[in-house]
């Protein structure tokens, strides 16, 4: 396992020389150093050093706060401040910076290694936080569909991109505020915005609203304590509108194609795969004078004649094989006084089609 590196910012070399050779006899590896401000920063970003310890009082245009301060924006590494002078001013302005520590002149070994110990742990788990959090907002923000975390006061917590989208405001500027705001707003329901919600120690609740004018379908995630009462709500929001037009256009084509059905002089029937009748026309039952749920609860091959069941069975699953296929056949069926007829026409696989969904059988009857 490779050593931390440490970079080194002292403008006195003898200093600096005993710092050195205390770092490597506590198992570190000196990254470099350096006796000013701007040279350490060109000399930081070449060596990429895991920790830099900074002389708070550097000599030149740059003092140590301000190297930190640059190191800190540049190169996100930790800094450690060596001071010899515990300064009120200077240290509320070096606080700005955000150091990871500070270690008094003269310094004490075990204090140093314990300092820089902290400092590598702290900045490695807030890497961690980081990346965990940029994770999580990646994926929220992975969706065009709406997502907010929200207390049980109404307070925003997370939104992600695609609600702030909607209102027109960042997601900082939506952090914090209260989700009612976006009920006055007409974006959300107050359902939606948890308003009054009594859970029930439910894991998910589930419904659909309209809000603006947008149907949408909207999922609730209770977040509860260890005794079972919210905390918190996450709050997944999907745009259903065009949805519902589909459906609506789908059962308005269905009803009509169900019209044509129950209407039409010809044969007209709707078959799932094994052959069984979905839909089959009044002419058809007529023909064959069986009832409607005599037809439903048998398929096409008890009805033709016992010559042809092989025949049909194999142009059957040609056709089930091959969506859109469509085929002219001939079909000798016996109605239930033992009458033969003779259907002529085409069967159709429309099961690509969302209307139909079937294999249909189109022609007439002649009987023989």
């Amino acid at each position: 396992m490779t050593s931390p590196s440490i970079f080194i910012v002292e403008d006195e070399l003898i200093v600096a020389e005993d710092i050195k050779q205390t770092l490597k006899s506590l198992g570190y590896t000196v990254a470099g150093h350096a006796k000013s401000g701007e040279l350490a920063i060109d000399k930081i970003k070449e060596t990429k050093p895991d920790l830099v310890l900074m002389d708070i009082h550097l000599a030149g245009k740059m003092d140590g706060i301000e190297t930190a301060g640059r190191i800190r924006s540049l190169f996100d590494i930790p800094v450690i401040y060596l001071t010899a002078h515990a300064d009120t001013v200077l240290l509320e302005r070096a606080k700005i910076t955000e150091p990871y520590g500070y270690v008094l002149k003269p310094y004490d070994e075990r204090e140093l290694h314990s300092v820089i110990q902290m400092a590598l742990y702290k900045h490695a788990t807030e890497r961690a936080l980081h990346h965990s959090e940029e994770t999580k907002r990646v994926l929220v923000n992975a969706t065009e569909d709406i997502l907010f975390l929200v207390d049980t006061q109404g307070t925003l917590l997370v939104v992600n991109d695609a609600l702030a989208r909607l209102t027109g405001k960042t997601t900082g500027e939506l952090e914090g505020s209260s989700a009612y705001d976006l009920v006055a707003q007409k974006i959300v329901t107050p359902k939606m915005a948890c308003w009054h919600l009594n859970p029930h120690k439910e894991k998910r609740i589930q419904f659909e609203e309209q809000a603006g004018g947008i149907w949408y379908d909207t999922t609730i995630y209770p977040v509860y304590d260890t005794s079972g009462n919210p905390l918190k709500y996450a709050v997944y929001i999907r745009d259903i509108t065009q949805k519902k037009k589909t459906d609506e256009q789908l059962e308005h084509n269905q009803e009509f194609f169900r019209s044509l059905i129950e209407e039409a002089s010809d044969i007209i029937a709707i078959m799932n795969r094994d052959g069984t009748f979905a839909r089959p026309s009044p002419s058809l039952n007529r023909a064959l004078d069986y009832p409607t749920h005599v037809i439903m609860n048998t398929t096409i091959f008890d009805l033709v004649v016992p010559d042809d069941l092989q025949m049909v069975k194999k142009i059957f699953a040609d056709i089930v094989q091959q969506p859109g296929m469509i085929r002219p056949v001939r079909l000798k069926f016996t109605t239930k006084s033992g009458t033969p007829y003779a259907v002529k026409g085409i069967l159709s696989n429309l099961f690509n089609n969302v209307f139909i969904d079937g294999i249909v059988l189109n022609g007439w009857i002649e009987t023989e």
